[in-house]
């Protein structure tokens, strides 16, 4: 979740400025990275690198949703929105088991 925390961040300003199509590119190479290696990203092995850069990026293309999404104990969305941990005045700092905003 940590690594989560810190990547999804980069992938969402990576993705910023990239014209539409290339974002469906990106979205569509890490699901296919996803279905063929996501268990080298929990187990380790010879892709566990790309396998979980690939889950970083589908967050974040996942983030420019309406509402952003919640996923592996992290909320990532890029902009504000009804019911947004990231936004709410009684949102305090979350505990080991809760989700973390992005």
């Amino acid at each position: 979740m940590t690594w989560l925390l810190f990547m999804v961040p980069l992938c969402i300003a990576e993705f910023r400025d990239l014209p539409e199509f290339e974002i469906t590119r990106a979205s569509a190479r890490a699901a296919d990275l996803i279905a063929s290696h996501g268990d080298d990203a929990q187990y380790g092995g010879q892709h566990q690198r790309s396998a979980r850069t690939a889950i970083a990026k589908g967050l974040a293309v996942l983030a420019r949703a309406d509402g952003g999404v919640t996923a592996l104990g992290i909320h990532a969305c890029v902009r504000p929105h009804a019911g947004c941990p990231g936004i709410s005045s009684t949102h305090s700092s979350p505990s080991k088991h809760e989700e973390r905003d992005v």
